[in-house]
C-alpha cells in the first residue's frame, strides 16, 4: 500500500442517498487519473445510511480495479458500528485519525 500515492477526500457530515453520487465521482475520477490510495477523512461525517455504504463499497471496488486502494481515518461511533455490523472494517483498513494514518503510511 504504500507505494501509492495518496489522496484525501473529506465526505459531507451526511453520507446519504443525497450525497453518495458526489462520492463515488470524485474517487472515479481519481482513479481514471491513477491507482492510488484515498483516504476517506470522516471526521466531519456524522451519519451514513445504506447508500453511504454502498458508496463506500463502490469507491473500493473503483480503486481495485486500477490497483489502489481505500482507507478511512477518524470514523464516528455511529460510523465505526455500522462498519463493523456489515463486515466492512475487515476490508477496508481504519485508522483512528489522520495523524496516526501519516504515521503509518510514512508521511
Amino acid at each position: 500500500m504504500s507505494s501509492l500515492p495518496v489522496q484525501v477526500v473529506v465526505p459531507p457530515a451526511r453520507l446519504d442517498t443525497t450525497t453518495k453520487d458526489h462520492l463515488t465521482q470524485q474517487v472515479k475520477q481519481i482513479a481514471s487519473q491513477q491507482a492510488m490510495l484515498v483516504l476517506l477523512d470522516m471526521s466531519q461525517v456524522e451519519f451514513v445510511d445504506s447508500s453511504g455504504l454502498g458508496a463506500m463499497v463502490a469507491a473500493l471496488k473503483n480503486l481495485r480495479s486500477v490497483g489502489g486502494e481505500l482507507a478511512l481515518c477518524q470514523p464516528s461511533d455511529q460510523v465505526k458500528t455500522l462498519l463493523e455490523i456489515t463486515g466492512l472494517e475487515r476490508i477496508i483498513k481504519i485508522y483512528p485519525d489522520r495523524q496516526t494514518f501519516e504515521r503509518e503510511y510514512g508521511r
